[in-house]
């Protein structure tokens, strides 16, 4: 939160913690939202096939790929426009599901009163213990994201008060949008619905917000949802494609990637960084060989899990930052923002992301099912393998708290700061309704 640089937390785990240790952090990360990216391609023909069958996988995954690739090229300017529109699109649509939606379970659209009969058809957790442990991967994986504020700090105008606005926001975004959400689902649909993707029925699987809308009477509606989370499948795999494209850009310029990706067109596009990673998503087109389900599971369990390794990391920076300014005697009151928590909050992420991350592939090892502990383990064993490689190839150790470098990029804030207060980033203006719509937008997008 003091600082401002390219890479976030991959320079401050290497700056504050090992080397080796940022370097692993940095390409788990990127791998992580490579394979994010190509996941949600992966996930493209799924969702079209609600409306046809007919067009090969392949052929969806590559389109949308272009269209991804083409909005990155033009820079940060594009990438955040495109996202602006994608996040208003999906904030209307997810209030709007959850309004309509309590009103389907109440009776007052449709012809059945649901209420939450659901919630008493058979026991709690019908798939037991596993199957919560099981969740655990995919869980992870939607909550992926938020750390995005980070590596978009780099390129932000003033990050000293636009990165805590943003911080602050994330709360209500998971109160209303996701829980706001699976409330509104698990009065309207059964766990073991035809419709869902491991009920064990052959019917076509079908986006539980479009299910919801068509249980209600509007199918119609469906068609609409379903094009919205084909909308949101494409917001997170043009934000995947830029934020691994600048971590793999961080990589280069701290000199542990290949140094020709660190070049950087005149709109500040690492060109290099970008198609390297967009070749990544070409694996997306197995899917016309394989079953599009089975590959999406196996990508989503691998980014899961260096989701919890990337969150280990973070934490792990923030314990000892918090610990060399102490060291240091440098105060707190020079931090535009401090985390309450600290440390506790460092220390419970640090163990629960290493237990998550151990006990998600659990019920895979019997019966065995070697594409479950592919999918679980492999990414763990990478990074365990590459920290020992490169910490004896480049016989990095620990840093001391007392040598840990705190001053570069902190002077970034400070003139930052002088323009905000200049009126350069100013608050909203106009009516007060006016001000209140664009306080909404900025708190849930």
């Amino acid at each position: 939160m003091s600082k401002k640089v390219s890479g976030s937390f991959t320079v401050f785990c290497r700056r504050f913690v090992d080397n080796s240790f940022g370097s692993v952090i940095g390409y788990n990360y990127w791998a992580c939202w490579s394979i994010i990216t190509a996941a949600e391609f992966t996930a493209i023909p799924l969702v079209m096939q609600y409306w046809t069958q007919v067009v090969p996988d392949w052929a969806w995954s590559l389109m949308f790929l272009l269209v991804v690739f083409v909005l990155n090229i033009f820079g940060a300017r594009s990438y955040g426009e495109a996202e602006y529109w994608f996040s208003l699109i999906k904030v209307l649509t997810i209030l709007i599901f959850i309004i309509v939606g309590c009103c389907i379970s109440g009776g007052l659209i449709g012809d059945q009163v649901y209420g939450f009969k659901y919630w008493q058809d058979g026991n709690a957790f019908p798939h037991g213990v596993l199957g919560v442990i099981n969740s655990l991967v995919l869980a992870s994986l939607s909550m992926q994201g938020t750390e995005i504020i980070g590596i978009t700090a780099g390129e932000c105008s003033n990050p000293s008060k636009q990165v805590p606005r943003a911080i602050r926001n994330v709360f209500w975004r998971i109160l209303v949008f996701y829980l706001g959400s699976v409330f509104v689902m698990g009065m309207i649909i059964p766990w073991n619905d035809e419709h869902n993707m491991h009920s064990g029925s052959k019917t076509v699987s079908v986006s539980p917000f479009a299910l919801v809308f068509a249980k209600g009477g509007l199918e119609s509606a469906g068609h609409v949802v379903n094009a919205i989370i084909l909308i949101t499948i494409l917001s997170c795999a043009n934000s995947g494609l830029y934020v691994s494209s600048r971590m793999l850009l961080a990589l280069s310029q701290e000199g542990v990637a290949w140094n020709r990706l660190s070049y950087v067109t005149k709109r500040g596009v690492p060109i290099g960084a970008l198609i390297c990673t967009a070749l990544v998503s070409v694996i997306t087109f197995v899917t016309s060989f394989i079953p599009g389900q089975a590959l999406y599971l196996v990508l989503t369990s691998l980014a899961g899990v260096a989701g919890f390794v990337t969150w280990f990391g973070i934490a792990m920076a923030h314990y000892r930052f918090r610990r060399a300014l102490k060291a240091q005697n440098m105060e707190l009151s020079i931090l535009p923002m401090t985390a309450p928590l600290h440390p506790f909050g460092d220390l419970f992420t640090m163990i629960a992301s290493v237990v998550c991350a151990l006990i998600t592939g659990y019920s895979y090892f019997y019966p065995a099912d070697p594409v479950g502990l592919v999918g679980n383990y492999a990414g763990l064993v990478l990074c365990v393998v590459g920290f020992i490689v490169t910490k004896l190839y480049t016989k990095s150790k620990m840093i001391p708290l007392k040598d840990i470098d705190l001053v570069t990029g902190a002077s970034i804030y400070k003139d930052a700061d002088s323009q905000y207060e200049n009126g350069d980033a100013t608050a909203p203006t106009g009516p007060w309704y006016s001000r209140v719509a664009k306080r909404m937008v900025a708190v849930f997008t």
